[in-house]
């Protein structure tokens, strides 16, 4: 009787940890994320952009250059603009940009909607080659420049 409730008790165990990781792997593939690279041509070089991120609507983040008389300001543009797919009113949005170092360099900042963002409310890291900056932020599709962003750099190629 002893070993029979031990061969009930191990496999309701193992019934157990089945479930819990499918139910892993669902909530895992629930949050989708997706990568576009964006080729930036500066002189008579291309650098590569990327941006993963949770977006999902009816057409890709942008990415361009920015051009300023301030020979210290250099900006790459980033603009979420459309309805989401969940058209809910209002999505978290996460992403992550990834910037040549080659292409913008010096002090890395970010501008959301034409303020600066506090560098607490961001991440950014260096990895000698490329500059990461990641971000989560509330989008709203009805507030005109919710889904806008400059990457500043005290130096860029161009």
């Amino acid at each position: 009787m002893v070993v029979v409730k031990r061969k009930i008790i191990v496999v309701l165990a193992i019934f157990l940890v089945a479930i819990s990781l499918t139910v892993g792997i669902f909530l895992a593939n629930l949050e989708k994320t997706n990568l576009f690279t964006y080729p930036l041509s500066v002189r008579d070089k291309t650098y590569i952009v990327t941006v993963e991120t949770n977006w999902n609507a009816e057409r890709s983040p942008s990415v361009t250059l920015l051009n300023s008389s301030e020979p210290s300001r250099h900006s790459i543009e980033l603009h979420f603009l459309g309805k989401t797919v969940k058209d809910i009113g209002w999505e978290n949005i996460t992403y992550t940009i990834t910037i040549p170092t080659d292409l913008l360099w010096g002090n890395i900042s970010l501008i959301h909607k034409y303020y600066q963002v506090d560098p607490e409310g961001y991440t950014l890291i260096n990895n000698g080659t490329h500059n990461s900056l990641k971000m989560t932020f509330e989008y709203e599709y009805h507030f005109s420049g919710i889904g806008y962003f400059e990457i500043l750099g005290t130096e860029g190629a161009w």
